[in-house]
């Protein structure tokens, strides 16, 4: 890269964190640009330009996802006629520290589903629900969090926190998700509801869905956290995936009458129609490559429609605008 494009890109950088730094969250207008922006300056290196700014530490994996067994009888869904469709998978940390520790709880897993006519990326956390319903919301979450005078302002954060119900219940949901020892013992989730279209009706119908761990949901205790250090995920996936493919089924779970369907914060309770509608065979580690890659999740296959909340476009747009200027 020429000298005065690493320049203009740096002096961007440094304007956009003093910008955001001396500037109240609430009045600003979080579009997708603004977003950003604020990712940039939370997370941004002016002498690294090309740093990836969430999801920043990560694995890849390939494999292969296999959906289950006529399946198309009740999904119109063609991409699921296949078999053993090629899949990349890239395991992730939340947060924009390459050396982040493996403790903390953001848990990311992204797919590249590449059918031989149609193909479905995915993104998911591992968590039911997100902590804001809009990109207001999203936008502020970030924003009071970048450094004033090279300090984070504990106590406004602590008061929005509280002012904010979308924030002050993630808070309190996030204290009772624990930390897995192992990708192959994590669910994942897709936070949006999308629209599937019943084979027989046509009609699209409202779900969410979660990919559940053959092998169970588990959570290190105390004690076995702390004998952790702070690199674990990679080498368990590598010890794990040498002996047996890692496996997840695919499970959607069909909203209620009653169902938030438009809110991302919204946690659904109760008895669901769930279906199970195929399996992710993880078979071998693929090094970091795919740690540079963009996984969009408004890349639907024929027969799933997007979600309509007012986050998912926003967070799309976000995707596309940072990988650009990553390139």
């Amino acid at each position: 890269m020429p000298k005065i494009t690493q320049f203009i890109i740096a002096s961007t950088l440094a304007l956009t964190m003093c910008a955001y730094a001396s500037t109240n969250e609430r009045s600003q207008n979080y579009d997708a640009e603004g977003i950003a922006d604020v990712f940039y300056a939370l997370n941004g290196d002016p002498k690294n330009p090309h740093k990836k700014i969430n999801h920043t530490k990560g694995f890849c994996a390939i494999g292969d996802f296999i959906p289950t067994k006529n399946i198309t009888k009740t999904l119109n869904i063609p991409l699921l006629a296949e078999q053993n469709i090629k899949t990349q998978i890239r395991y992730s940390l939340g947060g924009g520290d390459p050396a982040a520790s493996d403790k903390s709880k953001p848990r990311g897993m992204a797919l590249k589903i590449e059918g031989k006519q149609d193909s479905w990326e995915i993104v998911m956390l591992n968590t039911e629900i997100n902590f804001a319903k809009n990109p207001q919301e999203f936008g502020e979450f970030f924003a009071m969090r970048i450094p004033k005078n090279g300090k984070v302002d504990s106590t406004y954060i602590a008061k929005r926190t509280n002012e904010v119900a979308s924030y002050r219940n993630f808070e309190k949901y996030m204290q009772n998700i624990g930390i897995t020892g192992s990708v192959a013992n994590t669910m994942y989730h897709s936070i949006h509801t999308f629209f599937f279209q019943n084979a027989k009706t046509k009609q699209f119908m409202p779900a969410r869905f979660k990919f559940v761990p053959v092998n169970g949901v588990s959570y290190l205790s105390p004690d076995m956290l702390a004998k952790q250090g702070d690199e674990f995920l990679e080498s368990d996936f590598k010890q794990k995936i040498a002996n047996t493919p890692i496996r997840y089924k695919m499970i959607l779970v069909f909203a209620n009458p009653n169902d938030s369907i438009d809110n991302t914060t919204a946690l659904w309770s109760g008895k669901h129609k769930q279906l199970e509608i195929g399996m992710l065979e993880v078979k071998q580690y693929d090094g970091i490559e795919c740690n540079g890659d963009v996984f969009m999740p408004n890349m639907l296959p024929s027969g799933v429609e997007a979600p309509k909340d007012p986050l998912f476009e926003t967070r799309n747009d976000v995707y596309s605008i940072t990988f650009g200027r990553r390139q």
